[in-house]
């Protein structure tokens, strides 16, 4: 695999690539730098949520949580 970062002049992009990827299936992807890091924040998110559940599931699944709530 090869990763590289660019940043164009133009519209027009051409890639030189090792010999041995001659004859194979290259995919080539582009976004942009700020896009990944957008994503990066999205995923971030819920992994937080998931994260703290098992924390805060320690103080709601008590007796004494029961017992506040009972009446409702």
């Amino acid at each position: 695999m090869i990763r590289t970062l660019l940043k164009p002049d133009n519209q027009n992009i051409s890639i030189r690539l090792p010999e041995n990827f001659v004859g194979k299936q290259v995919e080539v992807i582009a976004f942009t730098v700020e896009e990944t890091q957008q994503n990066e924040i999205a995923t971030d998110k819920p992994l937080a949520h998931f994260a703290s559940q098992n924390v805060l599931a320690k103080d709601w699944l008590s007796a004494e949580e029961d017992e506040a709530w009972q009446d409702l």
